[in-house]
């Protein structure tokens, strides 16, 4: 059955958007709801992201809208982190670094859990 719901921030409906991974589609939505509970606005995050963008394309990388591009996305996305003191870079490392360790010590096709830990 095809939606005719429009996604927000994007001139597309449901039935449109193809991610190639996961983690692309986790990333964008994790975006959206952080700028919707006003977090940050859009603009403020848009405005990030150009800038990876622009980094990338500096390096004479060309982007092709995979993993590259949701990279520049991931870096946007922890830099208005640490710009709005929602975290730091100290604590996304450690984040990165217990998802790292999680994800290698899971037998393949469970899913994936951080062990708890106080913050």
């Amino acid at each position: 059955m095809k939606s005719d719901y429009i996604l927000p921030f994007t001139n597309e409906t449901e039935d449109q958007i193809v991610f190639q991974n996961p983690w692309h589609s986790q990333l964008f939505a994790i975006t959206i709801q952080m700028s919707e509970k006003g977090n940050f606005s859009w603009k403020e995050f848009v405005e990030i992201f150009g800038e990876s963008l622009k980094k990338q394309r500096s390096l004479s990388k060309n982007l092709d809208g995979s993993n590259d591009y949701f990279s520049c996305w991931l870096n946007a996305l922890e830099e208005i982190l640490i710009i709005k003191k929602i975290s730091n870079q100290d604590n996304l490392v450690l984040i990165k670094e217990e998802w790292t360790q999680a994800y290698l010590s899971t037998p393949h096709g469970k899913p994936v859990h951080i062990k708890s830990r106080s913050v």
